[in-house]
This record gives structure tokens, sequence and C-alpha cells, in this order.
């Protein structure tokens, strides 16, 4: 009965999510906020940290402006930030969005994200490279949507003799 009946519905509900969000995403799913509403925000960085060896994230403390988060898609790519900030005496500018606060599990502080990093005046991540990031990774979400719907009605079918008219 599960395989027949729960999976497909499971399936079917994701499917439709993803698509819900490719069509319709902006209006529910949209993580980076608009230019105009980011804060410019400069200082001498305190300390760096990623979450791990591995991590996607790099988290810093901006001495006497608060602690913040680059939430990245890619170990590389907080490899390079995580290099270009953790010098000593490196002075960061950051468009960070003060209206949403990040709190890890088990951590001591809250963590602004930030959406463009400026390092000693060299652009370490611009805005518009985490736009353009987020965008690449929307365009999977019809597809995995489709798969889902399409997968979801060929389990249901290939199972539904064997369940539905059971003896």
């Amino acid at each position: 009965m599960f395989k027949g009946k729960i999976i497909p519905v499971i399936g079917l509900a994701m499917g439709i999510f993803f698509l819900a969000a490719h069509f319709w995403g902006d209006k529910f799913l949209d993580s980076i906020p608009p230019k105009s509403e980011l804060v410019e925000i400069s200082g001498e960085v305190e300390w760096v940290n990623r979450a791990s060896k591995k991590g996607r994230d790099v988290r810093f403390k901006i001495v006497g402006k608060g602690t913040f988060v680059h939430n990245g898609l890619g170990s590389t790519l907080a490899k390079e930030i995580y290099e270009a900030i953790s010098a000593s005496g490196v002075n960061v500018t950051v468009l960070a969005n003060l209206k949403e606060t990040q709190k890890p599990l088990a951590h001591e502080y809250s963590y602004n994200p930030v959406y463009e990093i400026v390092a000693n005046d060299n652009v370490v991540r611009s805005y518009d490279e985490s736009v353009a990031s987020e965008k690449r990774g929307a365009i999977l979400f019809p597809w995995v949507g489709l798969f889902l719907v399409f997968a979801s009605i060929y389990e249901y079918r290939k199972n539904r003799k064997k369940y539905w008219f059971r003896t």
C-alpha cells in the first residue's frame, strides 16, 4: 500500500510545489531582497569562521557593527570569501539585510545575511553575482517538478493493479 498509494501522493505534492515555486516563486520564495532594501555596512573584521571545513557558510564579525553570514552555493566560493576576509586588518564593506536574522542552533551569535562583500576595495562577491547564482539554481525547479509529477503518475499506474484490485 505504501509504495502504491503514499509515495505517488508525496511525489505529486512535491512536484506541484516545485512547479509552483518556479512559476510563482517570486511571491513566496524570493530569498534575495532588492538592493534598495539592503544596508551598506563598513568596518574592520574582528573574526571569521566557516560552518565546517567544506561548509558553504562564512560567518564574520565587523568591529562594533554586528555579526554577519554569507550563505553561498558551494564550498569553493566560501573558501574564496574566507581567504579574502580572514587576514588581519581587513576592512570590508557589505550589503546586509538587517530585517532578517539567522540564529543557528547552539550558537551564541545571531547573524544578518550579506549579499555583497568588498574586502580592501576588492569585490569578493557582488550583489549581481548573488542574484545570478540564485537564478541559476532556480533553473532546476521546473525540471525537478515535472520529473516528480511524471514519476508519481508512473509509480501509481505501475502498482495500481497490485493493490487496488486485490481480493
